[in-house]
């Protein structure tokens, strides 16, 4: 199956901390919304759940919510 990334572009810096924060968000919920096609593709069905997938992502973000240089987010 042949998956391409016509969709994904480099997005400039994020003018403030409310911008990232927002951005942020977006990026997790089309991250959880691409879970069932990453794991049909991935054939991860055996490996992990959807639940775990989703935990991992949030964990990742939660590891830098420290972070207040909007720059630094995305």
């Amino acid at each position: 199956m042949a998956f391409t990334l016509r969709s994904v572009k480099v997005p400039p810096n994020s003018a403030s901390l409310e911008e990232a924060r927002s951005r942020v968000f977006d990026f997790f919920r089309q991250a959880c919304r691409s879970i069932p096609t990453i794991m049909d593709i991935y054939n991860l069905d055996d490996v992990v759940t959807k639940s775990e997938l989703r935990s991992s992502i949030s964990s990742e973000i939660r590891k830098n919510s420290h972070v207040t240089n909007p720059k630094a987010h995305a």
